[in-house]
């Protein structure tokens, strides 16, 4: 090559790569022009990708341009890769297929080549970003003024390279942060959770590049993540996760990666985020932080609207007098009343108590007021003693004391006012008859379901009742224990050494308490009928339980 030539040359290299931004343009304008003025039969320019890991073909000359983007040499294969990692020309004169440095690809017809040249790209930093390869057919050598010709080529083509890379990073940077704004407006626009996740799904795998795209919320009661949506079809692709099954955020199974975002807000891990085929994790990142704002966003219009819709249901439930198609409400919400069910009733208001009924019965509704939890629980029996016996596992796993009761089995629209109210009675018994926080069933209640359904209705008035008030006065005045003692010297059938023990107080001590008993109330314990005072004691206590139920 003369000294002209190569200059002629050069000018046109330096024309070309200064006259566009288009990487692929300026590679294949650099390819032409070296194969022509070196004489070479096959000239092929390949890029470091950005993890340093894989040289991959960029532009080829004639037949091979096709093959851009198909041609890939790990680390250490070929002679490519040696000049690479040494950052000098390398050389073979002939029989290139022969040296261990070389890698075969059969897609390039490499035994048709006998002389191979390997020239490295070198960068602003020192290190190769790319490499150059030319090809003859015979044995060639190369003079020094070629070589020079090439080494200088070389290093005109890195700057090109970089400037192109640094273009094409920065429109893509703008086109991704144009996607991620019509992301963020899709998210903000949804109204409902299932439109949200489909657009999420749509518009983050063609943000990330990747194959499919996937979107797992948690399921709390489970601690599993469920599949919501997917983009395209599914497939084979799992429809549940557990939490432990996490993972790394990016992963590699051969030449293909998986990125899986956890989705987190408030410090709250909402899901999960599936790109199948990306690898752009920041990227990734940046959409699971819009994309789980957005979810929560929904969620919590969607748990108060349910909130709503669940309250307005439970009262018409409770007060017997439906506006209009309960029934079809009661579907929305899935509950179908015609099932078995029960009511319950908790105070206080326990979030431990709903996880766990939550758990032992799916398909529940719950409705929470400002001191207490109430709850339709689905059945799946059309009995309610398996349920009670999981709820008592339960509430005796619970730190803080609560008190629970529950209705009788009720099935069909018209059963459940009656149910609340008898879950209500049951709630007022645990009080009265359990002395301590604890769950009882309506159909428990045995004989005092009248006397609570007198003590909640009112009306009666009963002298006994009005004595045994005096003394329960006095005892709140005075911290006295005359109600106690008069309940207890009644259990035990008036027995005053069985009542003492039981009481742990001295017989005479009894004798002082049940003469004082006589005295503030008026009540004969030797002529009046105990079974009207022990039934006043109950309605006495009864009304003080309601009492403090109002009060709260």
């Amino acid at each position: 090559m003369s000294l002209q030539t190569g200059e002629k040359f050069l000018h046109e290299i330096v024309s070309t790569v200064s006259s566009s931004l288009e990487l692929t343009e300026v590679l294949r304008a650099v390819v032409r022009l070296m194969s022509e003025a070196s004489g070479v039969h096959a000239c092929f320019a390949y890029l470091m990708e950005e993890d340093g890991s894989r040289l991959v073909l960029r532009a080829a000359s004639p037949p091979y341009a096709r093959l851009a983007g198909k041609v890939v040499m790990e680390r250490g294969e070929g002679l490519a890769w040696w000049a690479a990692e040494r950052g000098e020309p390398a050389f073979i004169r002939e029989n290139a297929l022969a040296d261990p440095r070389t890698k075969y690809f059969p897609e390039l017809e490499e035994e048709r080549f006998q002389s191979l040249l390997a020239l490295p790209v070198i960068g602003r930093s020192g290190e190769a970003i790319g490499v150059i390869t030319a090809q003859t057919e015979a044995p060639r050598e190369f003079s020094d003024a070629e070589v020079d010709f090439l080494v200088t080529s070389a290093s005109l083509v890195a700057g090109a390279i970089e400037n192109a890379r640094l273009y094409e990073e920065t429109r893509l940077r703008v086109a991704e942060l144009e996607q991620l704004t019509e992301l963020a407006e899709a998210i903000a626009r949804a109204e409902a959770l299932d439109d949200l996740l489909q657009a999420v799904v749509a518009d983050a795998r063609l943000l990330l590049a990747a194959r499919a795209c996937h979107v797992y919320l948690l399921d709390p009661a489970r601690e599993e993540l469920d599949r919501r949506a997917s983009d395209p079809e599914p497939g084979s692709t799992r429809q549940t996760l557990g939490l432990a099954e996490l993972g790394p955020e990016l992963a590699r199974g051969g030449r293909s990666a998986r990125l899986a975002i956890p989705l987190v807000a408030s410090d709250e891990l909402i899901g999960l985020l599936v790109a199948e085929g990306s690898d752009r994790v920041e990227l990734g990142r940046a959409v699971a932080s819009q994309v789980a704002v957005g979810i929560k966003k929904v969620q919590v219009i969607e748990q108060l609207t349910e909130k709503n819709l669940i309250k307005d249901f439970f009262e018409e439930l409770a007060g017997g007098q439906p506006r209009g198609d309960l029934e079809g409400r009661a579907a929305r919400l899935g509950v179908n009343l015609g099932h078995p069910h029960v009511v319950v009733v908790a105070e206080p208001a326990s979030e431990a108590l709903e996880r766990g009924l939550r758990t032992t019965a799916p398909g529940s509704l719950f409705d929470h007021r400002e001191e207490s939890l109430r709850a339709v629980v689905k059945l799946t029996t059309p009995s309610s003693e398996a349920f009670l016996e999981r709820l008592r596992r339960v509430h005796g796993d619970l730190e803080q004391p609560v008190s629970v009761g529950v209705s009788s089995v009720c099935e069909g629209e018209a059963a459940f006012a009656d149910g609340f109210a008898e879950a209500q009675q049951a709630l007022l018994g645990s009080v009265v008859l359990k002395g301590k926080p604890s769950v009882l069933a309506y159909e428990e209640l045995g004989a005092y379901k009248y006397l609570l359904r007198v003590a909640v209705d009112g009306g009666v008035r009963d002298a006994t009742v009005d004595a045994v008030s005096k003394l329960a006065e006095y005892d709140a005045q005075r911290g006295a224990q005359l109600v106690a003692t008069l309940e207890e010297f009644l259990r035990r059938h008036g027995s005053i050494s069985a009542t003492s023990e039981a009481l742990y107080v001295h017989p005479n001590t009894l004798r002082q308490r049940l003469r004082r008993i006589g005295e503030l109330s008026g009540l004969d314990l030797r002529r009046d009928d105990w079974l009207l005072i022990e039934i006043a004691v109950k309605m006495v206590k009864l009304q003080q339980a309601l009492g403090a139920a109002k009060a709260q």
